[in-house]
């Protein structure tokens, strides 16, 4: 078998890595590769490991996207069956919480889940534990008992026709890669839906849910007008809809590119991902983003 090759693709998620801080942007994309394997370098895999750790928050966010998943798979379910897969995603919390807190994850980084404050051993009262696992519960069940899931009851099965589905599509050549939590086509329209479980203001994600639109427009239509997209906060009930322009999209469009660009200025042969020899990747300046950087062990800039 021939060995993986760190292909170069672009994510909402890795650009924002990029714009927050070049070496985080490095420890994540570059110095990781390869460090799930038990023969890599000892480097390569200490900073895989970092690499995979959550904050408690984005733990919290993924059960929360876990949890809607499998109610999206039950599109019958009532109250006390997403009470049921609330129960069953705190028990599994409660479990991963164990193992983390007993550095399991050191074992197998790929597999078990590991949390920052664990390796970092970060003193967190046990109510703001608690409160992180009942967010996710009161995110099922505000859920699932608001119009949005009343809504989506309605439609028919074959309607929804993405629940949380990996997926990408080709800008130029450029493998962009999207994950949008919901995706509903229903009577020539197309919807997309996005969780958010964190900041209250939902404005701030159009451009994220822009790049939605465009994986809409390259698998289910090709009409802009004919899509929209949704981020919705199930704990507060609040939804934010979007619509997009042709010039929106290829805003979008050009957006990407002059990202993608950026990214690859320090890489010396695109077709295989390598690095320049004199690459550079500075720290970021500002404090605030290193707080709950994964890599702070790593990290030249706190090294002492």
């Amino acid at each position: 078998m021939s060995p993986r090759v760190n292909e170069f693709s672009w994510s909402f998620s890795r650009q924002a890595t990029f714009q927050s801080c070049l070496k985080r942007y490095y420890f994540s994309y570059y110095a990781a590769w390869g460090g799930w394997s038990a023969t890599a370098p000892a480097r390569a895999r200490e900073i895989y490991l970092l690499k995979r750790l959550a904050t408690r928050q984005q733990w919290a966010g993924q059960h929360a996207h876990d949890a809607l998943a499998a109610l999206l798979q039950r599109p019958a379910a009532d109250a006390a069956e997403a009470e049921s897969i609330a129960q069953q995603q705190i028990e599994q919390m409660r479990q991963e919480f164990r193992q983390s807190r007993a550095k399991a994850y050191h074992r197998d980084p790929a597999r078990i889940p590991g949390l920052f404050e664990h390796e970092y051993n970060l003193e967190i009262p046990a109510e703001e534990w608690q409160a992180v696992v009942e967010r996710v519960a009161q995110a099922v069940r505000q859920f699932a008992t608001s119009e949005l899931w009343q809504e989506l009851q309605q439609l028919p099965r074959e309607a929804m026709v993405a629940v949380e589905q990996r997926a990408h599509f080709l800008l130029d050549g450029l493998k962009v890669l999207a994950v949008p939590d919901l995706v509903v086509r229903h009577e020539g329209r197309v919807t997309i839906y996005d969780w958010k479980t964190g900041s209250a203001d939902l404005a701030e994600h159009r451009l994220q849910l822009g790049i939605y639109v465009l994986l809409a427009l390259d698998r289910w239509t090709s009409a802009p007008s004919d899509i929209q997209a949704v981020a919705y906060h199930p704990i507060l009930n609040q939804r934010e809809v979007f619509s997009y322009t042709a010039d929106d999209v290829e805003n979008l469009r050009d957006f990407i590119r002059d990202s993608a660009d950026e990214m690859l200025f320090p890489v010396e042969d695109p077709m295989t991902n390598r690095l320049s020899a004199d690459a550079e990747f500075d720290c970021t300046t500002d404090d605030n983003v290193c707080k709950t950087c994964p890599f702070l062990r790593v990290c030249p800039k706190w090294a002492t």
